[in-house]
């Protein structure tokens, strides 16, 4: 969960606008017809998809975003958000520029439920919904929250949390003036994450695409495909080898079905 690192007969779509600090990683395809918009993990930040940004660098019908929280990277001056509602009308006023035209969602982890309540408040308040929803390491939401949230736990349990899940270097667990800085970032995200229910299913007027680790510790492959509940445009679940951290692990085979579900959103556009 947590890891942290340093056509011919219409017009071109073109686009100009400023670099916005939503925008952590992003490709140049200032003609692209589609965009992929991504959000990292609880902990992480938009560096996550550096090999993403490799990857669709040299394709011109698509652009892919990498969105950057505050609380990290360029941001890390920023207070991280603590709570889901204040986040994400930020998230849909920060990123309204970058749904101009048809665009993919993709979350990871906690990004799942910044993707998804995204996706859910296009379709409610009647913007463009997104092409695709594909989300990765995250179960369908409980209809109510935990009890006990980690968001609270004491500086030593958030530390034992943090090497429990993995993808943290642990030379920088042990840095003590480094999780003095980014332990309120662990936090905020902790409380976003385990604070995230929904006490009925919300259908979703998109295609749902749900990836999972197959030996994922945090998310239960029956959670996984709960997801279903919410699909209503179509559910394709999908494990992949590896534990939480399977999109590093299983890269090659989580970008090949990537680029399948890309390539049929840009089709039927």
């Amino acid at each position: 969960m947590f890891e942290l690192q340093t056509p011919a007969a219409e017009s071109p779509i073109r686009t100009v606008r400023p670099r916005s600090p939503w925008i952590g990683a992003q490709t140049h395809a200032p003609q692209a017809r589609l965009r992929l918009i991504a959000f990292h993990h609880a902990g992480g930040n938009a560096g996550f998809f550096v090999p993403w940004v490799r990857y669709f660098q040299a394709m011109d019908w698509i652009e892919f975003v990498a969105v950057q929280l505050p609380g990290r990277g360029r941001r890390l001056g920023e207070a991280p958000y603590d709570s889901l509602e204040p986040l994400m009308a930020a998230v849909q006023q920060g990123l309204e520029p970058l749904l101009d035209r048809p665009y993919v969602l993709f979350g990871f982890s906690m990004g799942a439920i910044l993707a998804f309540e995204l996706a859910l408040r296009q379709q409610q308040t009647q913007h463009r919904r997104p092409a695709a929803l594909i989300l990765a390491g995250r179960g369908a939401p409980r209809t109510q929250p935990p009890a006990v949230q980690r968001g609270a736990f004491s500086r030593e349990k958030i530390l034992r949390e943090l090497q429990r899940l993995g993808g943290t270097d642990p030379a920088l667990l042990a840095d003590g003036p480094f999780m003095e800085v980014f332990m309120r970032t662990f936090q905020a995200d902790f409380m976003v994450a385990d604070g995230h229910h929904c006490p009925q299913a919300q259908t979703l007027q998109c295609p749902l695409h749900v990836w999972g680790g197959a030996d994922d510790p945090e998310v239960p492959i029956e959670r996984i495909y709960r997801w279903d509940a919410f699909s209503g445009q179509g559910f394709a679940g999908r494990l992949f080898p590896g534990d939480h951290f399977f999109l590093k692990s299983a890269h090659a085979a989580a970008m090949d079905n990537l680029m399948e579900i890309l390539e049929k959103a840009r089709r039927v556009q």
